[in-house]
């Protein structure tokens, strides 16, 4: 990133002209400022990747300036000058929002190394960011759509894992999205163009799991009128995606471990030893831990395929994120039935992000899904939706909105409106509320909403 602009502020006039100097000929871009006042003024005029600042400086503090820096560019990397090197000022230096620090006085060379460590963080953060974006554009069924934190924890994981050939375990309950995110770990790593082959671990019986794993040889057993390359096989050189992995037996649990130690198998009734080269990604809701120690996974097995744990969050631990998910869905199922359904209604919306959603992603499409093909209006109503979220049907909505914890929808208001600095139109706008029912939700938990507009 040698082209990287670099704005320098310190009262020393050596410190600013030899700092200069040595960013200049390592091909920076530099430019310098004597006191606070004037290095804001640049912020506010121009864009810097790196901002040094000293920690003493005529008006405002080098502290000051870094609270204000952040505020008027978040992705700048700040680094702080200071003569009093203490874990203190180090600490609160960070907290305010500096990358770094550098003790005075500095060589060249510790000079050269901060600038190289705070921009390769910084494309480090952009890589990520950009990942994120490419992973939540909404296309369909097969991106992965989530902007809060338990999703963004999901999203640093992957882009440090998807290129490299790791045999990763993905968790996560029932409807998580378990199969979508190994799909999208193959679509990004250097296998894309090579098979991916998902196996339903639950749906077969040992028997003819087995053949479908490993293939069989023509009579091999009664039925066997030709020979049959397995999932294993068929897999070379590609992925293979073992879903609800839990659920093998302990017998087909050892013979794959065995193929996948020496990355060979042998068909059913057949001597002859067939190479593979595959990577697996396997999932499960089950607790293996739990199975090891009750005998019921083998251990081997567990870490053979746990090189890399990414654990999915529940649709009830990210709730922020039902408001994407339920108009991505929405607008899909328009679009795949023709429909003319174009929003969700504020009693649809409030129930979602109060109901416990036990099946996850996968049970908000079906109700997206059943609301648009059988609702009639532009709008999905109370009415559209399937009987298990409507309750007693002599049990009024408000009544059974009043049943859902408070300690679901206040948490939501408050990190709704934190996120949006106490905007109401903008935080009714990403849950697809309205600004009334923002208020009268806040007036109900007793939250002020001035208050996030001072933050």
């Amino acid at each position: 990133m040698a082209s990287a602009r670099i704005l320098i502020a310190d009262d020393e006039k050596e410190i600013l002209i030899s700092c200069r100097k040595i960013l200049e000929r390592a091909g920076y871009e530099v430019a310098t400022a004597s006191d606070g006042a004037e290095a804001l003024n640049a912020l506010k005029s121009s864009r810097y990747d790196l901002f040094f600042v000293d920690l003493r400086m005529p008006g405002r503090t080098g502290m000051e300036i870094v609270s204000l820096a952040r505020s008027v560019d978040p992705s700048m990397m700040i680094i702080m000058f200071t003569a009093f090197a203490t874990l203190d000022t180090a600490v609160e230096a960070i907290k305010r929002g500096a990358f770094d620090y550098l003790a005075k006085p500095f060589t060249a060379d510790q000079l050269r190394l901060a600038v190289e460590r705070a921009l390769n963080h910084r494309s480090l953060v952009e890589e990520n960011l950009n990942l994120r974006e490419q992973l939540t554009l909404n296309r369909g069924f097969d991106k992965i759509i989530g902007t809060s934190e338990a999703m963004r924890k999901v999203f640093s994981t992957l882009q440090k894992v998807m290129r490299s050939d790791a045999n990763i375990l993905i968790l996560g309950e029932t409807g998580t999205g378990k199969e979508l995110i190994a799909r999208t770990i193959h679509a990004h790593s250097f296998r894309q163009d090579k098979p991916f082959i998902a196996v339903d671990c639950a749906a077969l019986p040992e028997n003819l799991l087995e053949s479908e794993l490993f293939g069989h040889e023509k009579g091999a057993f009664t039925g066997a009128s030709q020979m049959t390359r397995g999932l294993l096989e068929l897999a070379h050189t590609g992925t293979l995606f073992l879903d609800e992995i839990g659920e093998l037996t302990l017998t087909l649990q050892t013979k794959l471990l065995r193929a996948l130690q020496e990355r060979e198998l042998r068909r059913l009734g057949s001597e002859k030893m067939i190479s593979v080269d595959i990577r697996v990604l396997a999932a499960t809701s089950r607790d293996l831990r739990a199975e090891i120690a009750s005998k019921n996974f083998r251990e081997e097995l567990y870490y053979r395929l746990n090189v890399i744990t990414l654990q999915l969050p529940a649709l009830r631990n990210r709730r922020e994120d039902i408001p994407l998910l339920a108009n991505h869905f929405l607008r899909s199922f328009n679009e795949q039935y023709h429909r003319s359904a174009t929003s969700l209604s504020p009693e649809v919306m409030e129930l979602f992000l109060t109901y416990n959603w036990p099946g996850n992603v996968r049970e908000l499409q079906n109700v997206i899904q059943h609301a648009v093909l059988l609702g009639e209006g532009t709008s999905v109503e109370f009415s559209d939706l399937p009987d298990h979220l409507k309750g007693d049907e002599e049990l009024s909505f408000s009544v059974m909105r009043e049943k859902q914890s408070e300690s679901v929808e206040k948490p939501f208001l408050v990190e709704l409106l934190r996120r949006h600095r106490g905007n109401v139109s903008e935080a009714a706008a990403e849950a697809g509320m309205t600004r009334k029912m923002i208020y009268r939700l806040a007036k109900k938990f007793g939250i002020d909403v001035e208050q996030f507009r001072r933050i």
